[in-house]
C-alpha cells in the first residue's frame, strides 16, 4: 500500500481543529493558544511531518531556495565557500541547490535554466573558465532574479560581487620570492581572459616592476585548464637554461606537480628553485617540502556573498558594489 506524506490537513483532522490553526502553530505565531500549539507540535513530531516547501512557495510566491553554480565542487576553495554559504542560509531559513559547471559555459547555462525552473529566489555564481558573454546572466536579471557573483566574475556584468584580492596576493607572493633572492621567476598562469588569471598575472608583473626586474614573456606560461595541462609546461621550465630560480604557480595543485616533477629529476626545492602556490589547499601543508602559498578566505567569501544576496532578495536592490577580501601569505619550506 502506497504511503502518502503527512500534511497539515492530516494533523488538523486528527486534532479536530482548522488547517489555518495548525499552520499558525507550526509557524509559531504569537497569538496561538499554548496548549493547542503544544498538541500540534507533538503530533507533527510523532507523525514525522515535514513541510512541503513547494506548496508553501505557491502561497508566499517565494521558494526560499537559492541556486549556487561553481566550476568545481571538489575544489578546496569552493568547498569552503559553499560551507560559508550554507551556514548563512541555515541562519536565515533558506535552502541551497548546488550545480557544477565543470568549467564549461554550456553546462553553466544549462544549470542556470534548471535552477530557474525550480523558481529559485536568487543565484550565486562563480563563472567557468569558458564564460565570456554575460547575455544569459542579463536575461536572468531581467526576470527579476538577483545574481551575486563571487571569486570569478564577469567585469562587464552589473551585479554585486565578492572577490578575493587576487592581485595583492600574487604581488606579495612574487615579492616574497624576490626578497629571497630570485631573479628569474616563472609564472605558470591560468586560462586567458579569466578574472582570477589576469589579476594574478598583473600582480606578478607589477612585483617584478617594483623591484626593477624585466618581464620576460618566455617565463610566462599559460595553462588552458589549470593543473590538468600543467605538466608539459613544468617540463618546459625544467629545460630552460639557465634554470629559473623561482616559480609562482596559479594554484597549489600546479605547484605540487612542479615539486614532484623536479624531485624526480634531481632539481632540489628550495635549494635550486623556490616555489609559491595559491589557494592554501590542505595538500600544501603535507607535501614535502611544505608549500608556501597564498591563503584565500573561501569560507568568508561564501558567507559574505550569501548575506549580500539575501539582503538583495529581501530589500530593494542598491547600487552594485564589489567587495574585496584580503589574502595572507603562508610562508613554508618550499621558498625558504
Amino acid at each position: 500500500m502506497e504511503k502518502h506524506p503527512v500534511t497539515i490537513k492530516d494533523i488538523a483532522r486528527q486534532l479536530n481543529i482548522s488547517v489555518s490553526t495548525v499552520s499558525r502553530a507550526l509557524r509559531n505565531v504569537a497569538d496561538i493558544n499554548p496548549d493547542t500549539k503544544k498538541a500540534v507540535l507533538e503530533l507533527a513530531s510523532r507523525l514525522n511531518y515535514e513541510p512541503n516547501i513547494m506548496a508553501q512557495s505557491l502561497v508566499r510566491r517565494s521558494t526560499r531556495i537559492i541556486g549556487v553554480i561553481v566550476p568545481a565542487i571538489h575544489s578546496h576553495y569552493f568547498s569552503q565557500a559553499l560551507s560559508g554559504m550554507t551556514d548563512v542560509a541555515n541562519e536565515n531559513n533558506y535552502y541551497l541547490m548546488f550545480c557544477q559547471s565543470n568549467e564549461t559555459y554550456v553546462q553553466e547555462v544549462s544549470s542556470m535554466k534548471k535552477l530557474l525552473a525550480c523558481n529559485v529566489d536568487g543565484l550565486l555564481v562563480s563563472v567557468s573558465k569558458e564564460t565570456k558573454d554575460p547575455t544569459e546572466f542579463r536575461r536572468v536579471k531581467e526576470k527579476g532574479v538577483p545574481i551575486v557573483m563571487f571569486d570569478r566574475i564577469l567585469p562587464d556584468f552589473p551585479c554585486n560581487r565578492v572577490i578575493v584580492d587576487e592581485y595583492e596576493g600574487a604581488f606579495k607572493a612574487v615579492e616574497h620570492l624576490i626578497k629571497k633572492g630570485c631573479r628569474r621567476i616563472v609564472h605558470i598562469a591560468g586560462p586567458e581572459g579569466l578574472s582570477i588569471s589576469e589579476n594574478r598575472l598583473r600582480g606578478y608583473v607589477d612585483a617584478l616592476g617594483k623591484h626593477r626586474l624585466p618581464v620576460d614573456e618566455k617565463l610566462i606560461l599559460r595553462c588552458k585548464a589549470f593543473e590538468e595541462d600543467a605538466l608539459p609546461l613544468i617540463r618546459k621550465v625544467a629545460r630552460l637554461r639557465p634554470l629559473p630560480d623561482g616559480i609562482f604557480a596559479i594554484n597549489d595543485r600546479t605547484a605540487v606537480l612542479a615539486m614532484k616533477y623536479f624531485h624526480s629529476h634531481g632539481i632540489a626545492v628550495p635549494a635550486d628553485i623556490r616555489i609559491v602556490g595559491f589557494n592554501d589547499d590542505p595538500i600544501s601543508e603535507v607535501v614535502e617540502p611544505s608549500l608556501t602559498t597564498v591563503m584565500q578566505p573561501g569560507y568568508e567569501v561564501g558567507k559574505l556573498a550569501m548575506g549580500i544576496l539575501i539582503d538583495e532578495i529581501c530589500k530593494a536592490p542598491k547600487a552594485e558594489q564589489t567587495f574585496r577580501l584580503k589574502t595572507r601569505l603562508m610562508i613554508r619550506n618550499s621558498s625558504r
